[in-house]
């Protein structure tokens, strides 16, 4: 039966190296099949079952058969000997019937089937930090934040969760940020995990334009982030669409714990009534209103605390690790893998989500099909 993709985290491994990379197997293209652009990769497990990974522009699948249940002519039936490619894939997928899919004979193919499985868009991220001063509550005010007046514990934050780079010449993922003409400022925060590179847009390191009321260079790079971090310096709740973007789709709050303050929390608008004007009303339907946790907290904590709230967009999938109960983290290595997990696995979900699939297909198809037309028809 088939085993159907589920939505895969970038740090899983994928269904050809769970079950083909590092193993016998063959892999058979074709860029003019009846079912269109093909790739198919067969082995023959312990339990005597072959297993199919069949990629075509629909996506992938993989299908599992026993061996004894694949046509075998009188010939090989009373010499026992398997199937041939052909019947294995006329037994997979009956379009085939009659179609001859020539079999991929070159070195390191292993490899370049990783890079169609688990393609490189996959690898890389960009997220973004903007940073909320007490008593800020619109996006005006936080652009307008500075370096120079930023609170200690947000820049302790910043040189924890990441390495502060300069950006010319930085040879790793970029993120969109200029790394020629300075354009995009000279530093930013980049990090990396489980191979997947993470270049932070922090909003107080790109360029400041005194003159500009939008500082449309910060909001052209942070509204374009599909999650968000806010550091939130005061004990005002956060409203999760305070920053206008169709493009953010998850916003995390990280608010640091002092001895003389109360935490806040993502909270959301109060339902619009028949009253309210349409752009409030719309603003709500467009509100990131998928809560994980919004309670508030009490502590006596240090400034090695954070407390963590999340919301998403409600057609968002659901994503690991949940927050703990209550949201509290010390600035050590767990809250690190905890929040880099939840961000790698925050990309992958939103991939799943309506709004962006359509966008995530055509970018796998373009990988997948320059593979099959690369390769079709090579001996």
């Amino acid at each position: 039966m088939p085993e159907e993709c589920a939505p895969r985290v970038s740090n899983q491994p994928s269904l050809y190296r769970q079950h083909f990379y590092g193993k016998p197997h063959s892999t058979y293209v074709s860029y003019y099949s009846p079912i269109g652009p093909l790739a198919i990769t067969i082995t023959l497990d312990n339990d005597n079952n072959y297993k199919c990974l069949v990629y075509t522009e629909k996506g992938y699948e993989l299908i599992q058969v026993p061996r004894w249940s694949v046509y075998r002519n009188c010939w090989r039936f009373i010499f026992c000997r398997k199937p041939t490619s052909y019947h294995i894939m006329w037994h997979v997928k009956p379009e085939l019937k009659d179609i001859k899919i020539p079999k991929l004979k070159i070195s390191k193919l292993e490899d370049e089937l990783l890079r169609i499985y688990e393609p490189e868009f996959s690898k890389v991220m960009k997220v973004g930090i903007l940073y909320c001063r007490e008593g800020q509550k619109d996006e005006a005010e936080m652009l307008f934040n500075v370096a120079n007046n930023t609170s200690r514990e947000y820049d302790e934050f910043l040189n924890w969760i990441g390495d502060r780079v300069e950006l010319k010449g930085f040879q790793g993922y970029n993120g969109g940020l200029d790394i020629v003409h300075g354009n995009s400022g000279t530093h930013s925060i980049y990090g990396k995990h489980n191979d997947v590179e993470i270049m932070f847009h922090v909003s107080t390191m790109l360029p400041f334009y005194p003159n500009d009321p939008k500082q449309i260079e910060r909001k052209k790079h942070l509204g374009n982030d599909r999650i968000m971090i806010v550091f939130n310096d005061g004990p005002q709740s956060y409203q999760p669409n305070t920053m206008k973007s169709k493009q953010t789709q998850t916003v995390i709050l990280v608010q640091p714990i002092r001895n003389d303050s109360s935490s806040a929390s993502i909270s959301i608008a109060k339902p619009a009534s028949p009253n309210n004007n349409n752009s409030l009303l719309m603003e709500e339907k467009n509100g990131l209103d998928n809560i994980e946790d919004v309670n508030r907290q009490q502590s006596s904590g240090s400034t090695n605390q954070y407390i963590v709230s999340i919301a998403s967009k409600e057609e968002v999938p659901d994503f690991d690790p949940p927050l703990p109960n209550p949201p509290i983290f010390n600035r050590d290595a767990r809250f690190k893998q905890f929040l880099y997990d939840k961000l790698i696995n925050g990309s992958s979900s939103l991939r799943q989500a309506p709004v962006f699939q359509t966008k995530t297909q055509r970018e796998k198809n373009f990988v997948f099909l320059n593979f099959v037309n690369k390769h079709t028809n090579q001996k």
